[in-house]
C-alpha cells in the first residue's frame, strides 16, 4: 500500500506525520519505504541524511527526469537502508524537477511508474509531498491513490484542505482510472484545551469521526526531531530528556492508532 502525506500548505506537521507514520508501521513489523518527494528535504534532513541531501551522486531528479545515467527503472539505486525504515532521500537537485515534469507529457505519472518498477518489495510506501500544488505533489497523489491529510485544527487549514480537495477532483477527472482514497486526517499541535467545537465538527463531518486523529502540542515531538528518528526509536534518557518518558509512550500510542487504521484500510 502506498500512502501520500499531503497538504499544499507548509508548517502543518506533514513531515512529522510522515516520519512517525512510517515509524509506527515499521514498529508493527512491516517493511516500510519513506519517499521524500519534497525538494526542501524536510524528511531527509530531520532523519539526519544531510550528506545525502547535499552530496549524493544521484537523486530523484535523475530518475524521474528520465535523462542521464538513471531511468524510471532505477529508483532502487536511491534507497538508503535505515534502522527503522528505508528512505529515498531528497536532494538539492530536485528543485529542478518541477520545471522538467511540467514539460513532459507523462511527467506527473513518473513517480508512480518508478515505484511500480521497484525491485525491492515493501508492505507500505509513505510519500512526503511538497507543500504546494504542482507536478511533484500531483505525482505523489497519483502514485499513492491513498492520502493522509495533516493539518492544524483551525479555519485557515480548512481552507487549504478545500483547495487540495479541488485538486484531487481535477486529477480524478483527468485520469479516468484513478480514485484517490482518504485514509485519515491528522490534526497536529492540538492544545491542552482541545479543539473548538466548530472546528472539530467540521473535521468530523468532512472525514468521519473514525478518520480523524489528534496529536497533542507537546515538546517531546520537537525532541524526537532533534534525535533524528521517529518516536518509536526515540530514547528520552539518551536524548537528555528523561522527563519525556510518559509522553513518549502516549505519543507512540497515538501514532499506533493511525497505523492500525491504515492496516484496516489496506
Amino acid at each position: 500500500m502506498r500512502i501520500n502525506v499531503a497538504m499544499q500548505k507548509g508548517g502543518v506537521g506533514k513531515t512529522t506525520t510522515s516520519i512517525n507514520l512510517a515509524g509506527a508501521l515499521a514498529d508493527r513489523g512491516h517493511d516500510v519505504l519513506a519517499v521524500d518527494a519534497d525538494p526542501q528535504g524536510g524528511l531527509t534532513l530531520k532523519l539526519g541524511y544531510r550528506d545525502h541531501y547535499r552530496e549524493a551522486e544521484f537523486a530523484l531528479y535523475d530518475v524521474l527526469s528520465d535523462i542521464g545515467q538513471l531511468t524510471l527503472n532505477d529508483l532502487d539505486q536511491l534507497i538508503v537502508e535505515g534502522s527503522e525504515f528505508d528512505i529515498v532521500p531528497s536532494h538539492l537537485r530536485n528543485f529542478r524537477l518541477e520545471k522538467h515534469l511540467y514539460s513532459e507529457a507523462r511527467g506527473v505519472e513518473a513517480l508512480g511508474i518508478a515505484l511500480d518498477r521497484l525491485e525491492e518489495e515493501y508492505d507500505y510506501v509513505v510519500i512526503d509531498s511538497p507543500p504546494n500544488l504542482g507536478p511533484l505533489a500531483d505525482g505523489a497523489l497519483l502514485a499513492a491513490e491513498n492520502v493522509v491529510f495533516p493539518s492544524h485544527p483551525n479555519t485557515i487549514a480548512r481552507e487549504s484542505l478545500e483547495i487540495l480537495f479541488d485538486e484531487i477532483d481535477t486529477l480524478e477527472d483527468k485520469f479516468d482510472d484513478v480514485q484517490i482514497t482518504t485514509v485519515a486526517a491528522v490534526l497536529n499541535e492540538v492544545s491542552h484545551d482541545g479543539l473548538s467545537s466548530e472546528v472539530q465538527q467540521w473535521f468530523v463531518d468532512t472525514f468521519g469521526e473514525e478518520y480523524v486523529f489528534e496529536i497533542p502540542d507537546w515538546a517531546v515531538i520537537e525532541h524526537v526531531i532533534e534525535y533524528r528518528t521517529s518516536v518509536f526509536a526515540y530514547n528520552p534518557d539518551d536524548a537528555g530528556y528523561p522527563w519525556d518518558a510518559d509522553k513518549t509512550e502516549a505519543l507512540r500510542d497515538k501514532y499506533t492508532e493511525i497505523a492500525k487504521h491504515v492496516e484496516e484500510i489496506a
